[in-house]
């Protein structure tokens, strides 16, 4: 049975976010999408969705996505329920894609189409405008998500230019929640013309269990309102910030199983 008030669009927006994600003009993130495979990709990630090929061609499409994206890069497949052919995980097992390094196998696609609860009090949300905002936002994030230090180092090279790029094209949104004026919590919302995406939500050790990852959802509602594009989809790890976003409304749109090709 589809959830209440999930319009198809919705739902498929849900599992293949990528494919509707605004990408700007001379930006440094671009896209590929010919119908059968859409990749995204900025300068140190890749991102694979929507595959779709007969069973005989999954070889030809690993070798075309590995053509796109440069070997060093480390690029993630996200297979959802639309991915064909039926057996593409272990076709692309085969061909030697693995478990992801953040060792992240499985995703809950979820969507939200009401609105949250309020953001608590005590709590500050602002959007991120400031280079200052910005590298105690990336901070917060690297050590909620344990990010290695050589993934950080790959990051930090880049994280003027990253700055720079999102203000000039206002893609992605970063938000940043304050308690008792101390940066605690952040998250970053991806527009297109069917909602918000919202990615890269992260609250530190010492802030949990103060409203402020609920804080950062209803900040980033107001923005999808604020366009008018009233839906959030997003992709949850089970263990983590699934239950936290059912509790605030969200609705199951699908698994999604995930491997990383690094060649």
């Amino acid at each position: 049975m589809k959830a209440a008030g999930l319009t198809p669009e919705i739902r498929e927006y849900a599992e293949t976010p990528d494919r509707f994600a605004e990408v700007a003009d001379g930006a440094s993130v671009s896209r590929f999408d010919d119908g059968r495979v859409c990749v995204i990709q900025g300068p140190t990630w890749a991102s694979v969705c929507g595959v779709k090929v007969g069973d005989d061609e999954v070889a030809g499409l690993v070798e075309r996505v590995r053509e796109l994206v440069p070997a060093e890069r480390p690029c993630t497949w996200w297979l959802g329920p639309s991915a064909r052919p039926a057996d593409l995980h272990e076709q692309l097992v085969a061909h030697g894609l693995a478990m992801p390094g953040d060792h992240v196998a499985v995703v809950k696609a979820l969507a939200l189409v009401e609105p949250p609860p309020a953001i608590p009090a005590g709590v500050e949300v602002r959007r991120i405008e400031t280079f200052e905002d910005f590298l105690a936002g990336r901070d917060v994030q690297w050590d909620a998500f344990a990010v290695p230090e050589e993934r950080r180092a790959l990051q930090r090279s880049r994280l003027r230019e990253d700055f720079d790029e999102s203000i000039e094209h206002g893609i992605p949104v970063g938000f940043l929640a304050t308690l008792d004026g101390r940066p605690a919590a952040t998250a970053m919302a991806v527009p297109s013309e069917r909602g918000v995406f919202l990615i890269a939500g992260s609250t530190a050790q010492w802030a949990r269990s103060h409203g402020l990852y609920r804080a950062l959802v209803r900040a980033r509602w107001d923005y999808a309102v604020e366009r008018g594009t009233p839906a959030l989809v997003t992709q949850a790890i089970p263990g983590t910030s699934y239950p936290i976003l059912k509790r605030l409304g969200f609705q199951d749109v699908c698994t999604i199983d995930r491997l990383e090709d690094v060649h």
